[in-house]
């Protein structure tokens, strides 16, 4: 199973764990404490963001709570406040949005599927008017699924686009370097060399035993000496620019 499937199969269970216990919270005596709850939730979440700033948790582990807090205080709030015919039913839309943008797209649809469970678990007060609250959650989700895909491929072209950025600036890094290279190299060896060899030549075009056939040859040479100065002065200019 890859790191993926891995990592959905988790947030998708945490998901409906949250869900399903606001859920008996609400159904139980415990529901007149989901103030007292509520603000439990909210000091452990800013625990944990503490510890996570402080480098005492994984980053990872942030998304994980996020996912809980989220899903459990959105479920808990719709639950003690009429369940599917609450006045706060359109949080759910937000939550699977949220949850697709956290999370693996394919976690708003299990939270979508969670709810519409939950639905036929719940008597019915209002039927047409909750039957059509779950319809549209569930016309939702697939939404919040493709908005989420697309938030990941836009994260991941900003990587890539990261990626050619560092590329890019290791590459005129070594464009500098070997222009620096080339600058040391023709203001060094390359020039002292050949004005040692011209001073040479320069010494043998003095010799009178020198024929004149082998003078016109060293003066050809001498000359072609000079142009290959000049190409590596006009080489170095070239890099410069």
């Amino acid at each position: 199973m890859s790191n993926l499937s891995k990592k959905t199969l988790i947030h998708s269970a945490i998901t409906a764990f949250a869900l399903g216990l606001s859920y008996f919270i609400a159904k139980t005596p415990i529901s007149e404490y989901s103030l007292q709850i509520s603000g439990v939730i909210v000091a452990l979440y800013m625990m944990v963001s503490f510890l996570i700033r402080k480098k005492f948790l994984n980053p990872t582990s942030r998304v994980v709570f996020d996912i809980f807090v989220f899903s459990f205080a959105v479920s808990l709030l719709l639950f003690t406040t009429g369940g599917f015919t609450s006045p706060i039913f359109f949080l759910t839309y937000f939550l699977l949005f949220g949850i697709a943008l956290i999370s693996a797209p394919a976690t708003s649809i299990v939270a979508a599927l969670v709810f519409a469970i939950l639905f036929f678990l719940t008597p019915r007060a209002d039927f047409w008017a909750e039957i059509l609250q779950i319809v549209s959650l569930l016309a939702i989700a697939p939404i919040s699924a493709m908005f989420g895909r697309q938030y990941i491929e836009i994260l991941k072209n900003e990587q890539k686009i990261q990626v050619l950025k560092s590329v890019g600036q290791d590459f005129i890094e070594e464009i500098k370097s070997q222009e620096k290279e080339v600058n040391i190299w023709t203001d060094g060896d390359f020039r002292l060399k050949l004005v040692k060899i011209q001073k040479y030549l320069s010494e043998l075009l003095k010799d009178p035993n020198l024929s004149t056939e082998k003078k016109g040859k060293i003066n050809d040479l001498y000359e072609q000496i000079y142009e290959l100065f000049l190409s590596g002065m006009k080489m170095k200019k070239e890099i410069g620019k």
